[in-house]
């Protein structure tokens, strides 16, 4: 009965692990659109600056 418990709790990890990891990429996946702005954005800025002289 102890190695059932001992198995049950194994898997029980792996799935809570799942879980972080599908919350982790959700987000970045979700973050991509913005850090992807920010860098277009900063390019565009550079261009202006060196397009001035």
């Amino acid at each position: 009965m102890l190695g059932w418990r001992k198995r049950g709790k194994t898997g029980q990890n792996l799935v809570e692990y799942a879980i972080v990891i599908a919350v982790v990429a959700s987000a970045m996946y979700a973050m991509s659109t913005y850090v992807f702005r920010s860098v277009q954005s900063t390019q565009q800025m550079i261009q202006r600056e060196f397009s001035r002289q």
